[in-house]
């Protein structure tokens, strides 16, 4: 498993209850799945909850996200270190100057 993402695993497993992967807590809010991936390894340890993404988690932020599903709240998914998208926790390190325009550094026959 990817980036800490045992650890979130077993977070979700004891705050949920006791749940193992597979089962569904005895309120029928939460169904529990392991994935191999989410498509967002530079995010992770992430977790899906119906439609939406929460990335960057700590067992205290997975805690936060399933209280407030559990009261019926939608806390904002993406990434929940405070980083916007993907970008490198240092900030911006690539793509950073001015881009080319059109025709700027091609060869002449395709320009």
């Amino acid at each position: 498993m990817l980036r800490g993402s045992t650890e979130i695993l077993e977070t979700v497993k004891s705050h949920l209850g006791g749940i193992k992967v597979g089962d569904t807590t005895k309120d029928g809010k939460f169904t529990l799945a392991e994935v191999e991936c989410l498509g967002a390894c530079s995010n992770a340890p992430m977790l899906a909850m119906n439609d939406d993404f929460y990335e960057d988690l700590t067992p205290e932020t997975t805690k936060k996200i399933l209280d407030a599903f559990a009261k019926g709240q939608k806390p904002k998914p993406g990434p929940q270190s405070g980083r916007q998208t993907s970008e490198n926790s240092a900030g911006l390190t690539a793509l950073t100057s001015k881009p080319y325009g059109p025709g700027e550094h091609c060869l002449p026959e395709f320009a």
